[in-house]
């Protein structure tokens, strides 16, 4: 059970982030709280940040922290400080979110596929403040 301090280290996250999709695209993400129980993130092609092409929502709900991109849905096993980890309810991978320091940030994502565990790392530069 999560409670609304638990909620609110997920503060690290806001601001406007550059990262590196897996292809090699660049991609631009803004994290924002506009509401006590509400963070959003929304996904930008430019670094004019003008406008998103996608966006997901991590939620505070009856103590379970949520996130929702379209169809997927996670629940936090974890948050701290620094980092916060998400377990699949109806996703095909686990993800999580690691501060390395105040300009850098790691989203990390676990899967099987083949039987075999597989891994993905996106660092993510800040580009400004929340």
């Amino acid at each position: 059970m999560f409670s609304v301090d638990d909620f609110a280290r997920l503060r690290f996250l806001e601001g406007r982030w550059k990262g590196e999709a897996p292809d090699g695209t660049p991609f631009y993400e803004e994290y924002d709280q506009p509401e006590p129980t509400v963070f959003r993130s929304r996904r930008f092609t430019d670094a004019s940040f003008s406008e998103h092409s996608d966006g997901s929502a991590i939620t505070l709900q009856d103590g379970d922290v949520i996130s929702q991109w379209g169809e997927f849905t996670w629940r936090a096993t974890s948050i701290d400080a620094d980092a916060a980890s998400f377990d699949p309810v109806n996703a095909p991978s686990h993800f999580s979110w690691h501060r390395i320091d105040d300009r850098t940030l790691e989203a990390r994502q676990r899967w099987t596929a083949d039987g075999k565990e597989q891994r993905y790392t996106i660092t993510l530069t800040r580009v400004t403040a929340g």
